[in-house]
């Protein structure tokens, strides 16, 4: 599913003025676009699809993360324990990608970031 997210963000991306310089698996190297110098019309559009989809998913990524966090937690001396561990240690690697990108793109993180820790754990 991340590849796939991957793949639809790249398209926003080399769709509009991003340059995008390499796209692997969250692998991005791009230059930063401020929504208030854009000029209204289709760049403007794609950088708020692009916004969109950054904070959904970061956001994603981040429960995921804190429902990992909470079955290790439980699950710490299971047999299960090794396979949740590797399980987030990818959904965190995926976090700090999309922390990354939040910045690269000044994008704000959703407001709910509360609520989701509490949710997610």
């Amino acid at each position: 599913m991340l590849a796939v997210r991957s793949v639809c963000l790249q398209h926003v991306l080399t769709s509009s003025r991003v340059s995008l310089l390499s796209c692997q698996t969250l692998s991005l190297s791009c230059q930063t676009l401020s929504l208030s110098s854009l000029p209204p019309g289709p760049d403007q559009a794609r950088r708020r699809i692009v916004e969109k989809i950054i904070r959904v998913d970061h956001a994603g990524e981040m429960c995921a993360s804190y429902i990992y966090q909470g079955q290790m937690a439980i699950l710490k001396n299971s047999k299960s324990a090794p396979l949740i561990q590797e399980m987030w240690d990818h959904e965190r690697a995926h976090l700090k990608k999309f922390e990354e990108l939040l910045v690269t793109y000044q994008v704000r993180p959703t407001v709910l970031i509360p609520v989701w820790r509490l949710a997610g754990f």
